[in-house]
């Protein structure tokens, strides 16, 4: 098939074959690229049919990695998009520079034929719009040595010159102004809240990992044990920590050590030894320094009541986070990973090969003796999944995580303030975002934060949980005689109808209780809720399904 840049602009034929945008071939440049002396994943590489470079598309990739607009992860789906509109052009026989607002209309008309939904196809366009809006600064000249022509612009009325792909200036919901295509329809995206994973299914999916009701090998096996030990404690950095698929590979023993250090959790080895010692895997030898730190890590949750140790985290778009670990996680992945199974390979890997090295990661490959890919955790995890009967892949044991950190964020600031108010919630909302590695509290970190206090006040709805939280407000905005004005008995009557209708095995109830045994809070007893029964020590929904006693 000749080229599409030299096709004339002709209708298709009667009955002939359209064209597949598999046609255009698509890979990836390898992890070795080099842009300006950095080393990054491979930006996506798109062919003619006919087996040529797809010219303005590498080019066009290319500038987007040089200006840094985009990330290598983010620009896979807009490679597909663009190679669909490149093998919807071919289709027609229209060269890609030869387009239009028209070819744009035609575009959307054609994907919505195809069953597409709307807000896809909006996307797509953008997408189109954005590679022409960029091109001319991608590609300078085009193949035949004629400069790259300005393709988009605004037109107006009597004035030169005419951009074939026109624009429209529209102002977002932060009040900025934002150039798009003239023929852009603003789509209402309906964002569900997240599914979450519950513990029982995470407990299911964990248990696969380590025990599969598939295993082709025996049990006996030392190898089928340590891999299946290996993919168990990617699953619980998941469910423990948080990680995205493409954090666990790149998990490195050197940052886990430094935050462990930062948190004097080897004080009991001596100073010179910890200065000296580059990992943790180092100890993997030497019982008594491993009782020493396991020791050290339960007086860290039991005696300095901390919930996660952060750890240094390359996380997504490049940008480094401090992941919450749980104290159960560490243990785990210290006495079953990094002093068990990773070390019997790496002892016989080098018994076969001394000059073999390490990477400086968790988990390593049984083929190559190197971490593994995103791929390898991604179907690993999706098959526990499948083989476990639970819907879902490895990004919801993240989502359990969020569920379980939140709840125990929230536990920790109730006992602490004492009450449950906007500024509490907010004190909450920040930190797990932190947890999560968001820049901010989004709609995400809400979701779960939501559930969390869902649970610990037994109010299901916002609008009862934000009256309890402006009487809180209240009581601790004034001190003064006159603070119950009329205003505020309205405001006190309210809420004593939600509490009225609160569940006595609430965790905000058990504080109530706390609170009326305070003779200052209530003088002479007049209120007396001891005969209450004190519900079991953790919340009804979301509970701490992984801990054990260090």
């Amino acid at each position: 098939m000749p080229n599409a840049e030299s096709l004339p602009r002709t209708k298709s034929l009667p009955g002939a074959k359209p064209l597949s945008s598999s046609a255009f071939a698509m890979s990836f440049a390898g992890s070795d690229v080099e842009w300006f002396g950095e080393s990054r994943p491979g930006m996506p590489i798109i062919r003619w049919p006919n087996g040529r470079l797809c010219e303005p598309l590498v080019f066009f990739f290319g500038h987007l990695c040089r200006k840094n607009f985009e990330g290598i992860k983010s620009m896979e789906p807009r490679a597909y998009s663009l190679r669909e509109w490149f093998a919807y052009l071919g289709e027609r026989g229209i060269p890609w520079n030869q387009v239009d607002d028209l070819m744009l209309h035609q575009w959307r008309e054609h994907e919505r034929k195809k069953g597409v939904n709307s807000e896809q196809t909006e996307t797509k366009l953008k997408r189109v719009f954005h590679f022409y809006r960029h091109i001319p600064d991608a590609m300078v000249c085009q193949p035949d040595g004629t400069l790259t022509p300005e393709f988009v612009g605004e037109n107006k009325r009597g004035e030169k010159p005419r951009f074939p792909i026109s624009t429209k200036d529209v102002k977002t919901k932060t009040g900025k102004w934002l150039t798009v295509w003239s023929g852009s329809k603003s789509i209402k995206q309906m964002k569900a809240n997240p599914t979450v994973l519950v513990n029982a299914d995470c407990d299911l999916v964990l248990s696969e990992l380590r025990s599969p009701s598939k295993r082709k090998k025996d049990l006996k096996d030392i190898d089928s044990i340590i891999k299946c030990e290996r993919d168990w404690g990617m699953g619980r950095a998941m469910a423990g920590a948080g990680l995205r698929a493409h954090e666990v590979p790149t998990l490195s023993l050197v940052d886990l050590t430094k935050a462990m250090k930062e948190e004097q959790l080897f004080r009991g080895l001596g100073r010179e030894r910890v200065a000296a010692m580059e990992t943790v895997a180092e100890l993997a030898e030497d019982p008594e320094a491993q009782k020493i730190i396991l020791k050290a890590l339960k007086h860290f949750t039991e005696k300095r009541k901390r919930l996660y140790l952060g750890v240094r985290i390359l996380g997504k778009g490049s940008k480094e986070r401090r992941a919450g670990f749980t104290i159960d996680l560490l243990y785990d992945l210290l006495t079953v990973v990094v002093w068990g199974g990773r070390n019997i390979l790496i002892k016989r890997w080098q018994a076969a090969d001394p000059e073999y090295i390490p990477e400086d990661t968790l988990f390593l490959s049984f083929k190559t003796g190197e971490p593994l890919t995103e791929g390898a955790v991604s179907d690993i995890m999706l098959q526990a999944f499948k083989d476990a009967n639970v819907s879902g892949s490895g990004h919801d044991l993240r989502k359990n995580y969020a569920t379980n950190i939140a709840a125990k964020i929230l536990r920790r600031n109730l006992e602490t303030f004492g009450y449950f108010t906007h500024a509490v919630l907010n004190t909450v909302l920040s930190e797990v975002a932190d947890a999560l590695g968001h820049s901010s509290v989004n709609t995400t970190t809400q979701h779960y934060t939501n559930l969390a206090i869902a649970t610990a006040s037994g109010l299901e709805h916002k609008r009862q949980r934000d009256k309890v939280m402006r009487v809180c407000d209240m009581l601790l905005e004034s001190d003064s005689k006159d603070m119950l004005d009329d205003e505020r008995v309205r405001l006190c009557a309210t809420a004593f109808k939600v509490f009225s209708e609160m569940p006595k095995n609430s965790e905000l109830y058990e504080l109530l209780v706390d609170a009326m045994a305070d003779p200052e809070l209530n003088p002479a007893g007049l209120i007396n809720l001891s005969t209450v029964a004190k519900r079991a020590p953790f919340l009804r929904m979301v509970v701490d399904n992984t801990h054990r006693p260090l």
